[in-house]
C-alpha cells in the first residue's frame, strides 16, 4: 500500500509537470508562430520596399498592404510594389487617390472611414483591375457629389461597391445624374445611408448585373416597385417596413433570399397581402412580432426563420405547402401546443429548433415521420417528465434547462440512432438503472441533482464514450466496476461535486487510479476538489492527498505489469548491449594479440637475421685475418733453419715474440718440485698458463665469435680466475652457440659415453682446414705442421724430403688406454712442469721429465708393455745409447704425443679408469699423456 501511494504521488507530479510543459510548449509555440509571423511581415515589407506607414504581408500569392488607422493625410507611395489589397480606412484623406491608377495589380481598395466628400467623374480612370471599392462612412451627402452616372463607367472590373454610412437620401430617383450606372457591378451596399425612398427602374436599366442589394438600417417610408431580373438577395432588415405588397416581390423575378427581420410592425401573410415567390428559398422574418403566418405562397421554401415572434401553436396546416423545408427555427416564441402531425409533411426536414418556448409535453410520434431529421432542440422548455420519443433518424436531442425531474427508463428505446443526449441543468436526482441505448455515445448529466450512481446506471450504454457528471451532488467515490460495461468510455467530467476525500480509503484510491490511469479519463481535473474533511476543503484531490500518499505510495496492477515488461525489455536491451560490447572487446583484444605476436615474430626474425649477418661478417673477417696470418707464417725450410727454442711456446705468435715479452713470460714461470732431476729445470709454463694456452688455442674461433654475442642462444665469455682461462658459459643457454651448429661436432652425450680408443670418432679423423686452429697452419698452400712432423705419414710417401722419412717406429701391438677425469683443485702446486708446445728434434740430448700436473681432462695414462725395457726419462740423460736408439725413442714418444692430441678429451668415469688400469700387467709402466681440449664445449 505504501508503494502504491508513493507511485501515485510521482504520477501526480508527473501529470502536473506534463501539463505545465504542455502549457509552456503551447505558449512557446504561439510565441514562435507570432515571431515567425512578425519576421515574415518584416521580411516581406523589407523585400517589397513597403512604406513606413504601412504593413505589407503576403497571403498565398497576394500582397496585402495595411495602412489603416494611421492618421494619414497624404497617401503613401508604392514604387514598383505589386500591391493587390490596399487598406487605407479610418485615416484623414479628403480626396480620392488618383495616383494609384497606374497600379495594374490593385484589386481591392478600402477608403472607408475617411473624409472624402466628392468623387470626380474621371477619378477611376486607369483602375481597370479594381474589383472592390469601399467608400463607407465618408462625408458624401448627395448622389451628385460622387457622379454615379459617369465615375464608375471607367472601372470595368468593379464587382462590389459599398456606400453605407453616407447621406444619400434616396435610391432610384427620376434624375438621371443621380442614378448609379455600372455594367459590371454585382453587389451594392447601401445600408445605413439614410435612404427613405426606394423605387424606379435603376436596377433593370443602370445595374443590369446586380445580384445582391443591402438596404438594411434605413428608414424606408415608401417602398415601391423595384424591378430586376438579376437580383438574387435583398436585405430589408430593420427598415421599418410595415407592409410588403405582393407587387414588390413579383417584380423581382429571380429573388431567392429575402431578409425582413427586425421589422416589428410588419404585416405578413394575410389573405390580401399573401406573398408569392416562386423562386424564394430563404425567408427570415425573425423578431417581427408575428402571431400567425401563412407560407403557402412559397412552395420552394427551404429555410424559414421565425425566431423571436409571438407564435403560439403549430399545426398540420402551418407548413402544409412547404414540403421542401429543411430548416425550421421556431425558437423564442410562445409555443405551447404542437400538433401531432405538424411536421409530418416535411419529408426533408433536417433541423428543428423549438428552444425557448413553453412546451410542457411532447407527443410520442411528433417526429416519427421525419426520416431525415438529425437534430432536435427542445431546450429551455418546461418539460418535467421525459417520456418515450420515436424516431429512426434523429441523432442529437437537446433537453437542457427543461426542469426535467423524472426520466423514464424507456425514454430512449424509440430512438434507434441517438448519439448525443443533453439532459444538463435539470432536476434529475435519480437516473434510471434500466435505461438502454445501443448507439448513445455522449450523455450530459451536468448540473443536475444526482447523489448516487448505481452499478447498472450506465451498463445499458455499451457505446458510451463521453459522460458529464460535473455539478451534481456526488460525495462518495464511484467503484470502477460500475463502468465495466463501458469499454469505450474515455472522457469523464466529475468536477464541482462535494467529494469526501478519504485518502486512505482503498475505494477512493482505486477510483482515482481508474480516472488518472493512462490514458487519463478525467477531463476536469482542475475542478476536482474536496468538500470534506474541513482540513481539505476547497483543495484539489492531488494536493489534499499528497501528504498521505507520499508516506505510502501505491501502484496499480496494470502499472506493475507494464513496469515489469519495460524493465524486462530494458534488461534484455542492456544484456544485448553488453554482449555486443564484450564481443567487440574480444575481437579487439584478439587483433591486438595477433598484432603483438606478429611484431614479436618479426622482431625475432629480424634479430636472427642480424645475428646471421654479424656471424657472416665475422667469419669473413676472421677468415681474412687467418689468411693474412697464415701468409706470414714461415715455410718448412725456414722453420728448420730457425734457432732452437729455449722454452715451450704456447702459440705460434709466441715464437716471434720479442725478448722483452719473453722475459715477462719467464717471470711468471715457476720451478718444479725438488724430486725432479736437474736436467728438467728448463722453463715450463705453470698450471694456469698451460691450461689457458691449450684451451685458447683449440677454441680460438669459438672465443672470437662468443665475445661479440652476449646472448642466451650463444652464451657469454667468462674468465676463470683459478685456471686463468676463458671459456664459453652455457649455464643459461638452451641451445649451443649458433656457430657451433654448422660444425660437424660430436654431442656431449656421445663424448660422455666414450668406451674405448678404438671407438673414438677421432681415431681415423682426417683434419679439416676449418677445424685446425690458426696456430697450426703454416701456409695456406703448404702442408700443416702436424703433417710435416707426424711419422705416421711416412708410409704413405707424402714426405720424401723429411728427415723422418726413413724412420719407421715400431707400433705397439697391445695398447691400452686408461683415462681418468681430474677436477681442478683449489690448492695447486706452485709450479708444474709441462711439456713444451714444440719439441726440438735436433737437440743431442733431450730431457723429458714426467709431468705431475693434475689439470682436468688434460692427461691420460698409457701402458706400453713393448717399451718397458727402455730407460726412463729420469735416467735417460745418464745412459749412453746409440744414435739409432735415441731416434727410435724420440719417434715413439712423438707418435704417442701426436696420437694423444688427436683424441678428444671426454668425461671418463673413474670406474673405466680403474678397469683399464687393472687390466694392465704389473710390469707395465703408466705414462701421463697430455690431451688437449678440443671444441666440444657447449
Amino acid at each position: 500500500m505504501k508503494c502504491f501511494k508513493i507511485t501515485k504521488v510521482f504520477s501526480i507530479h508527473y501529470e502536473k509537470l506534463h501539463l505545465s510543459l504542455v502549457r509552456i510548449f503551447n505558449d512557446k509555440m504561439q510565441l514562435l508562430v507570432l515571431a515567425i509571423y512578425l519576421v515574415g511581415l518584416f521580411s516581406s515589407a523589407a523585400a517589397v520596399d513597403c512604406p513606413i506607414a504601412c504593413k505589407c504581408r503576403w497571403i498565398i500569392d497576394s500582397l496585402y498592404a495595411n495602412c489603416s488607422r494611421r492618421g494619414l493625410t497624404s497617401y503613401p507611395k508604392f514604387f514598383n510594389v505589386p500591391v493587390e489589397h490596399l487598406d487605407l480606412s479610418f485615416n484623414n484623406f479628403t480626396e480620392f487617390p488618383r495616383q494609384y491608377a497606374d497600379m495594374d495589380s490593385l484589386l481591392y481598395l478600402d477608403l472607408s472611414g475617411n473624409r472624402i466628400a466628392n468623387l470626380e467623374a474621371e477619378a477611376l480612370i486607369g483602375f481597370t483591375s479594381l474589383r472592390t471599392l469601399l467608400l463607407a462612412s465618408n462625408s458624401i451627402v448627395d448622389w451628385s457629389h460622387i457622379n454615379p452616372n459617369e465615375a464608375f463607367k471607367y472601372a470595368p472590373s468593379l464587382k462590389k461597391l459599398s456606400l453605407s454610412g453616407n447621406s444619400l437620401g434616396n435610391f432610384g430617383g427620376d434624375v438621371a445624374s443621380e442614378q448609379l450606372n455600372s455594367q459590371s457591378l454585382n453587389e451594392l451596399d447601401l445600408s445605413a445611408a439614410q435612404i427613405s425612398i426606394v423605387g424606379g427602374d435603376v436596377l433593370i436599366n443602370q445595374l443590369p448585373n446586380l445580384q445582391r442589394l443591402s438596404l438594411a438600417n434605413n428608414q424606408l417610408g415608401q417602398l415601391t416597385r423595384l424591378p430586376s431580373r438579376s437580383l438574387l438577395d435583398l436585405n430589408l432588415s430593420n427598415c421599418s417596413v410595415q407592409r410588403l405588397s405582393p407587387m414588390f416581390i413579383e417584380a423581382l423575378h429571380n429573388l431567392e433570399v429575402l431578409n425582413l427581420s427586425h421589422n416589428t410592425a410588419l404585416q405578413f401573410g394575410w389573405e390580401e397581402d399573401l406573398i408569392v415567390g416562386l423562386e424564394l428559398r430563404n425567408l427570415d422574418v425573425s423578431y417581427c412580432n408575428l402571431d400567425q403566418i401563412d407560407l403557402s405562397g412559397l412552395p420552394v421554401l427551404v429555410e424559414v426563420r421565425l425566431r423571436g415572434n409571438l407564435l403560439r401553436s403549430v399545426d398540420q396546416y402551418t407548413f402544409d405547402n412547404n414540403t421542401f423545408l429543411e430548416l425550421i427555427d421556431l425558437s423564442r416564441n410562445v409555443l405551447r401546443f404542437i400538433g401531432n402531425a405538424a411536421f409530418n409533411p416535411l419529408k426533408r426536414l433536417k433541423h428543428l429548433n423549438l428552444a425557448y418556448n413553453e412546451i410542457a409535453h411532447l407527443e410520442r410520434n411528433l417526429i416519427s415521420d421525419n426520416d431525415v431529421l438529425l437534430e432536435l432542440n427542445l431546450s429551455r422548455n418546461i418539460i418535467q417528465k421525459l417520456t418515450k420519443i420515436v424516431s429512426n433518424s434523429v441523432r442529437v436531442i437537446d433537453l437542457s434547462w427543461c426542469e426535467i425531474s423524472i426520466v423514464e427508463s424507456t425514454a430512449l428505446t424509440g430512438l434507434s440512432a441517438i448519439q448525443r443526449l443533453d439532459l444538463s441543468n435539470n432536476l434529475i436526482s435519480n437516473f434510471p438503472s434500466l435505461m438502454r441505448s445501443e448507439t448513445l455515445q455522449h450523455l450530459n448529466l451536468a448540473n443536475c441533482r444526482l447523489s448516487t450512481i448505481r452499478n447498472n446506471s450506465f451498463s445499458g450504454f455499451p457505446e458510451l464514450a463521453d459522460l458529464h457528471l460535473n455539478g451534481n451532488r456526488l460525495i462518495n467515490p464511484i467503484p470502477p466496476g460500475h463502468f465495466r460495461g463501458n469499454k469505450f468510455l474515455d472522457q469523464i467530467w466529475l468536477g464541482d461535486n462535494p467529494w469526501i476525500c478519504e485518502c486512505q480509503n482503498p475505494l477512493f484510491i482505486e477510483f482515482y487510479d481508474y480516472l488518472t490511469m493512462k490514458p487519463a479519463k478525467l477531463k476536469d481535473r482542475h475542478n476536482l476538489r474536496c468538500a470534506s474533511p474541513a482540513s481539505y476543503y476547497g483543495q484539489l484531490w492531488d494536493y489534499a492527498c499528497l501528504s498521505d500518499w507520499t508516506v505510502s505510495a501505491r501502484n496499480s496492477s496494470g502499472e506493475k505489469v507494464w513496469s515489469t515488461i519495460m524493465l524486462c525489455i530494458l534488461g534484455l536491451g542492456l544484456l544485448a548491449l553488453m554482449f555486443g560490447c564484450f564481443q567487440k572487446m574480444m575481437r579487439k583484444h584478439k587483433q591486438r594479440q595477433n598484432r603483438r605476436e606478429y611484431n614479436s615474430n618479426q622482431e625475432e626474425l629480424q634479430r636472427i637475421r642480424d645475428i646471421n649477418e654479424r656471424m657472416l661478417r665475422e667469419e669473413s673477417s676472421a677468415t681474412l685475418q687467418q689468411q693474412q696470418e697464415i701468409s706470414l707464417l714461415p715455410s718448412y725450410e725456414d722453420a728448420l733453419r730457425m734457432p732452437k727454442l729455449e722454452r715451450p711456446a704456447k702459440s705460434m705468435l709466441d715464437l716471434s715474440a720479442a725478448e722483452r715479452n719473453r722475459k715477462q713470460l719467464r717471470r711468471s714461470q715457476t720451478q718444479a718440485d725438488g724430486d725432479n732431476s736437474a736436467g728438467e729445470e728448463e722453463l715450463q709454463l705453470d698450471t694456469r698458463q698451460r691450461f689457458r694456452s691449450v684451451e685458447m688455442l683449440s677454441n680460438r674461433d669459438k672465443e672470437r665469435t662468443a665475445q661479440y654475442q652476449p646472448h642466451r642462444r650463444t652464451g657469454y665469455m667468462e674468465y676463470n680466475t683459478q685456471s686463468g682461462s676463458r671459456r664459453l658459459s652455457i649455464e643459461e643457454s638452451r641451445f649451443p652457440a649458433a656457430h657451433l651448429k654448422r660444425q660437424n661436432l660430436q654431442s656431449a652425450e656421445q663424448i660422455g659415453n666414450f668406451q674405448s680408443y678404438e671407438n673414438s670418432p677421432y681415431t681415423k679423423r682426417k683434419p679439416k682446414i676449418a677445424e685446425i686452429p690458426p696456430f697450426k697452419r703454416v701456409n695456406i698452400m703448404a702442408d700443416s705442421v702436424e703433417f710435416l712432423t707426424d711419422p705416421e705419414y711416412d708410409s704413405m710417401g707424402s714426405k720424401p724430403g723429411s728427415p723422418f722419412a726413413k724412420r719407421k717406429p715400431k707400433v705397439p701391438t697391445n695398447l691400452q688406454v686408461s683415462a681418468q677425469v681430474y677436477t681442478m683443485e683449489h690448492n695447486l702446486p706452485a709450479a708444474v712442469q709441462l711439456d713444451p708446445a714444440v719439441e726440438d728434434y735436433y737437440s743431442s740430448g733431450h730431457k723429458k721429465a714426467a709431468s705431475t700436473s693434475t689439470i682436468a681432462s688434460d692427461f691420460q695414462e698409457i701402458a706400453v708393455p713393448d717399451i718397458a725395457s727402455l730407460p726412463d726419462d729420469d735416467t735417460r740423460s745418464n745412459v749412453s745409447t746409440s744414435a739409432a736408439e735415441i731416434d727410435l725413442e724420440r719417434g715413439m714418444r712423438r707418435k704417442r704425443k701426436n696420437s694423444s692430441t688427436r683424441r678428444v678429451s671426454g668425461n671418463f668415469s673413474a670406474a673405466a679408469a680403474a678397469d683399464s688400469s687393472s687390466s694392465a700387467s704389473e710390469g707395465e709402466r703408466s705414462v701421463p699423456v697430455h690431451k688437449p681440449m678440443r671444441e666440444t664445449l657447449f
